[in-house]
């Protein structure tokens, strides 16, 4: 007898060992029958089986009680991973059940051969270096080769490499061809993004988060952004690498799987430590090990057993990226929007110019997308019988399809013309402030070298965007932050564009420990956008305010982390804004573009009173405007703060209005939208400065 027929043979005897049945589908109308040992124990159910869900219920239980029997005698027989992994999916398709699939735990000795099969298969997967994906590899292989420590995780790994290297989707693709051996029991990575945890206040939600990953049936837990993590929980990672477990500053208790605080004293069952055995711990960080040290700390690193590198993928490999996202999009394109899309050498050669270098095969992603996102724009727009030909090519460097008698644009960029168009056109409307004007204007044209540079894998020099906006009230300056905020979403450097706009009230909390979370909340919903501090100065009442020296510290950090979508503005008074400066040293380097809103002149609040009265309907008589011009300059020069300067100009307007109507009561036939020069005010209110 061959050996395969001696397999066969086996594989036969095992099953009836196991379910004491010929292969067959079950019905769901007979009786089930079953032996090892636990006939009894199924003849007692066997009165309330009435119904098909109650036998494979039973048969299911059975199966489970089974398993290690199977297993082990699967290693005395010589059967290997694969042909278990085969047993199991037979025993699912003739009986329609399927047990709970359960980790090996200890591979035969031919484990190297395993994950040298594993290698190889995940080198046909992933465009990333052999060299790399060994080191990968090896890392995951370590634990069945060194031995577990108990209570300790199996590996902690450090996986690092510059964006878009393949970190991701070689972690992905090793774990699944692992999971597909049945080494592990899931191919589920959990992922916990350290950025999303940046105060106390969320201490609850990341231990429900931390918790539901190392009680889960994945093996993998990878740690990202951790370099900007909460200094806490990442003392509570440091204990989870170095002892295998962190103790819990609370004590807290299970509720439908969840991890709460215990609010009642002493409970039985509460959680007052996390445990990682049995867990795989990837730490994935594009700064190198320097990062980990300075998050970290010296100990960590020496538990750090492997440290794997991806460099930056060659030429080559960049083209193998491309081409094999072109023949995703192809695949996509056929089966989602029936559109037969022609390969193009073209197209492929334009995003090999274009992509963002910095980004890797990241930026070839996106770029894709962008490609089937047009696609289906098209299709959905117009009628297009189903296997249409969609032909790519490049025209005027830029990547166009040609769909029937229709050509469409590619590319989608972040920048909005009518966007940019229609600030500019607000910018122009307004009075003064040519010095302000023209520096928004100019980092749009910066932005715009930065992409070219970017594209041809130059490096790029990032300028800081936060300011200092200064001067007396009524100035512009949230005006000009409002527009500001529209603009660099539209010239594609704010991913959002909204404008918040807060005060110490806003940011500093009355009582310890409250003020560092309040100020990060605010900053979260100002990502993307600006935020726009408003007496910036009063946040510093001196060196014994803690709370306001903590608010200033937080706002710093979050400059740091967050530099590339989010610009701070803050504003106030000259010489109070040159004392606040002083109150952090970090502030003055990262706050280079200081801008002074000077007061109006007479002539600019008079052109400044003719936009307030035409916007509600209203006309300045001409004979009125030479006076309301003197006016404002005798204002302005006694004291142009507490004026108000813009808004001075609109109060006289608004006070104009309401004596005209007095006037029209009087005289109906006098023009209704004309504002004469009776109708003005012209008494200085104001003290001297």
């Amino acid at each position: 007898m061959s050996d395969r027929d001696k397999k066969r043979e086996e594989k036969e005897r095992l099953m009836r060992e196991v379910l004491n049945k010929d292969r067959k589908t079950i019905n769901p109308d007979e009786a089930v029958e079953l032996s090892l040992g636990i006939k009894e124990e199924v003849e007692e159910l066997a009165d309330t089986m009435k119904s098909s869900n109650d036998a494979l219920d039973a048969l299911k239980a059975v199966l489970e009680k089974q398993k290690k029997d199977l297993e082990e005698m699967s290693m005395l027989n010589g059967l290997d991973t694969n042909e278990m992994v085969k047993i199991q999916q037979e025993i699912k398709e003739d009986y329609g059940v399927e047990s709970e699939p359960q980790a090996i735990e200890v591979l035969p000795s031919d484990s190297g051969e395993i994950f040298e099969e594993i290698l190889k298969e995940v080198t046909k997967k992933v465009v990333v270096e052999e060299d790399t994906l060994r080191q990968l590899t090896t890392a995951f292989r370590r634990p069945f080769v060194m031995g577990e420590t108990k209570g300790k995780a199996k590996n902690v790994i450090l996986v690092t490499g510059p964006i878009g290297s393949g970190k991701h989707s070689s972690l992905t693709a090793m774990v699944r061809s692992i999971y597909e051996r049945q080494i592990f029991i899931s191919d589920e990575i959990y992922t916990i993004d350290m950025s999303l945890y940046q105060s106390g206040s969320q201490e609850q939600i990341f231990l429900q988060d931390l918790y539901k990953c190392l009680t889960g049936k994945g093996s993998v837990i990878c740690f990202e952004n951790f370099e900007i993590g909460f200094p806490a929980f990442l003392r509570m990672l440091d204990d989870l690498v170095c002892e295998g477990k962190t103790v819990l500053s609370k004590r807290y208790v299970l509720n439908k799987g969840i991890l709460v605080e215990n609010q009642t004293g002493l409970v039985k069952e509460a959680v007052d430590s996390l445990s990682v055995e049995g867990k795989y711990l990837v730490f994935m960080t594009t700064k190198g090990t320097k990062a980990v040290q300075d998050a970290f700390g010296a100990n960590f690193l020496y538990h750090v057993l492997d440290t794997v590198t991806f460099p930056a993928l060659d030429e080559g490999r960049l083209n193998l990226v491309i081409h094999s996202k072109m023949q995703e999009l192809q695949q996509r394109a056929r089966v989602n929007l029936k559109l037969d899309v022609k390969d193009s050498k073209e197209i492929e050669e334009w995003v090999m110019k274009h992509f963002d270098k910095t980004q890797g095969a990241d930026a070839i992603h996106d770029l894709f997308q962008d490609f089937y996102i047009s696609l289906s724009q098209q299709v959905l727009e117009k009628q297009i019988p189903e296997n249409a030909t969609a032909e790519m090519m490049v025209e005027n460097d830029l990547p166009i399809a040609s769909v029937g008698t229709d050509k469409i644009t590619l590319s989608r960029t972040k920048t909005s013309a009518e966007e940019i168009e229609a600030v500019n056109k607000e910018l122009d409307e307004i009075v003064g402030l040519d010095m302000v004007k023209n520096y928004i204007k100019s980092v749009q044209s910066h932005i715009k070298m930065q992409e070219i540079r970017r594209a041809q894998g130059m490096k790029t020099g990032e300028v800081s965007k936060h300011m200092i906006f200064t001067g007396n009230p009524g100035t512009g300056k949230t005006t000009i932050a409002r527009l500001l905020s529209r603009y660099m979403k539209a010239i594609g450097a704010l991913s959002r564009g909204q404008l918040v706009e807060v005060t110490r009230a806003d940011l500093v909390a009355q009582y310890v420990g409250q003020t560092a979370p309040l100020t990060m909340s605010v900053i979260k919903s100002a990502l993307g956008g600006v935020l726009f501090i408003d007496e910036a100065y009063s946040l510093y009442r001196g060196k014994d305010d803690a709370f306001g020296l903590e608010c200033i510290d937080t706002i710093v950090k979050a400059m740091e982390d967050h530099r590339d979508d989010l610009i701070i503005i803050l504003a106030g008074y000259k010489k109070e804004m040159e004392v606040f400066m002083e109150s952090n040293s970090g502030l003055k380097s990262r706050f280079p573009n200081i801008i002074n809103f000077p007061d109006y002149t007479g002539e600019e609040l008079r052109k400044i009173a003719q936009i307030q009265a035409k916007s509600k309907g209203y006309v300045i008589s001409e004979e009125a405007l030479p006076k309301l011009e003197e006016f404002f300059n005798e204002v302005q020069e006694v004291n142009a703060a507490e004026a108000g300067n813009g808004r001075l100009a609109r109060n006289v307007i608004e006070d104009a209005i309401l004596t005209q109507s007095k006037r029209l009561l009087e005289n109906p036939n006098d023009p209704m939208d004309e504002l004469r020069l009776s109708d003005f005010d012209f008494t200085i209110k104001v003290k001297p400065a």
